[in-house]
């Protein structure tokens, strides 16, 4: 039995905590985005995820997950169902910019 004022689910007192805790897969895929180079086939442009999944070469539903996951932290935004904008936080991902954060973030 859940003690009161415990937390239950995505609810908890102690979000410092839960931040710390989710650093990791933040970064994990902050990490595979870069890998798969999603934040370079997006460019400037507003692209679908089964454009995106056959330019990384990687698994549509998955990729779907991992671009969601994104835009929660800032990284891409979700326009329309299914496709996707890089946003001005998550520009420095490519690798084609000054200054981009790619080799320290695949790092």
């Amino acid at each position: 039995m859940a003690q009161p004022n415990s937390g239950i689910g995505n609810v908890t007192a102690n979000t410092g905590l839960v931040e710390m805790a989710m650093g990791y897969s933040r970064s994990r895929g902050l990490c595979a985005a870069a890998r798969l180079g999603v934040a370079d086939a997006l460019g400037d442009e507003v692209r679908s995820v089964g454009s995106l999944a056959g330019k990384s070469q990687a698994d549509a539903d998955a990729l779907y997950r991992l671009l969601r996951a994104l835009a929660v932290i800032g990284v891409t935004e979700e326009t329309t169902p299914e496709h996707f904008r890089l946003t001005p936080f998550g520009n420095p991902l490519r690798r084609d910019v000054p200054q981009s954060a790619w080799p320290a973030v695949v790092f």
